[in-house]
């Protein structure tokens, strides 16, 4: 009989198994969660912008605003279904590693089975004293026939251990089988919701196409509003341009500064010069792209970094130095991290902007209705800097910038997600 050899199969099988499995399971179960992480984030995205949607909608008059309101949604789904899809792929790897897995089981068991039959069936042959001594005195040496007849002794439980690993390898069958029926549900359930995804993404594409079309009717009134607030932005941006240089030459005349260097260890020309304790918050910020935290305790990102098309008016592009985002009403700025505030100025528009100093990095905020800190405050992580101004069409926009020197940086890639 070779059931020792076939349970050894067995085992060794599911030990390999269970060791693969664990590694493979951990690595899909981190990155399993992690999907699920960032779903329920763009989720949230998702219930934030529907409920500024929902406030730009009391106002019967079609805006810009809206149409970026509605953009933005359309990103968060569109990044929803891409993240609904990953799992998707990632449970039907799972689906077929446990087929596979059953179908092995299911083999193993089946061979025991068999093997288990044939010891009934000698247990049958062999069960009159006549028919033993027959098969002991049948044995070509004394060897075989001491082997035969230790057999016997044992036969009876190795019969109850052959059914021992029959029960346990059916076991592992009937628990594979209720895994992979676990993931066929949960496969139908992601289905269901990509379904739904892609429906309520086809909807929010609808609904801007409404609004573009209604706004395209005062196109000469939004050439004349966008033609204002760029010249607005143009003035913010060269009083930006003018106060970093100033601090700039300020920087050189302090006491106990580092010299600026390159990566090579050269001087940097006209660059900022700072202090220990500036060089420790500015190597901080920079350790801490990617995680720090919004400038708005809630908000939709409305307006990306970078240069892009108008929403409406498809012959011109609007270039953006930061990130705008969009807040309920009543919402205030914070800031990022820790620093110190290098300017608070009035806009062009009568607002309010406030420049936060970390390091070598800026970070700028614009459009705050009234500042809560002055010129050469500290300011922690987190802290309120100011109201957001709230526009005649109802929108609350924070426009948020990050400087490096004199280069403004992606704000969507330092802050976290």
């Amino acid at each position: 009989m070779k059931s020792g050899s076939v349970f050894f199969r067995v085992l060794m099988f599911c030990i390999v198994y269970t060791v693969l499995s664990m590694n493979i399971g951990y690595a899909q179960t981190n990155k399993k969660k992690q999907l699920q992480n960032q779903k329920a984030s763009i989720e949230k995205d998702i219930s934030n912008t529907s409920k500024l949607i929902k406030e730009t909608q009391k106002n019967s008059k079609k805006t810009t605003q809206q149409i970026k309101l509605i953009e933005s949604q359309v990103r968060n789904y569109e990044n929803l279904l891409s993240k609904t899809g990953a799992e998707m792929a990632l449970l039907e790897r799972e689906i077929d590693s446990k087929k596979e897995s059953v179908t092995q089981l299911k083999r193993e068991l089946s061979t025991l089975k068999d093997q288990y039959g044939r010891m009934v069936y000698f247990a049958y042959l062999t069960r009159k004293p006549a028919n033993r001594l027959v098969y002991l005195f049948s044995s070509r040496s004394v060897m075989m026939a001491w082997r035969r007849m230790n057999y016997f002794k044992e036969y009876s439980a190795i019969r109850k251990n052959q059914v021992r690993r029959i029960t346990e390898t059916r076991s592992a069958v009937e628990l594979a089988l209720s895994d992979l029926e676990q993931m066929r549900n949960d496969k139908l359930s992601l289905k269901s919701d990509q379904e739904n995804q892609k429906n309520e993404l086809a909807a929010q594409k609808k609904e801007k196409d409404k609004v573009v079309k209604d706004l395209k009717k005062q196109e000469s009134k939004l050439r004349a509003d966008l033609k204002k607030k760029q010249k607005e932005a143009n003035e913010i941006q060269r009083q930006i341009q003018k106060m970093i240089e100033a601090e700039i030459e300020a920087s050189k005349k302090k006491k106990n500064t580092v010299k600026a260097t390159n990566s090579s260890g050269t001087p940097k020309p006209n660059a900022y010069q700072m202090t220990p304790e500036e060089t420790r918050i500015s190597n901080t910020f920079a350790g801490n792209k990617g995680k720090i935290p919004w400038p708005v305790p809630q908000g939709s990102i409305t307006g990306r970094f970078g240069e892009h098309p108008h929403p409406v008016l498809p012959d011109i592009k609007v270039k953006n130095n930061g990130i705008d985002i969009s807040s309920p009403k009543g919402s205030s700025a914070r800031a990022v991290y820790e620093g110190t505030v290098s300017a608070v100025i009035t806009a062009p528009n009568g607002t309010t902007m406030i420049m936060i100093r970390h390091g070598e990095y800026l970070s700028v905020y614009s459009n705050i209705k009234a500042a809560a800190v002055k010129k050469g405050s500290t300011v922690s992580s987190k802290q309120n800097l100011g109201a957001i101004d709230t526009d005649e069409e109802g929108a609350t926009v924070l426009h948020f910038e990050i400087w490096k020197e004199k280069v403004p940086q992606n704000p969507e890639s330092w802050i976290s997600r």
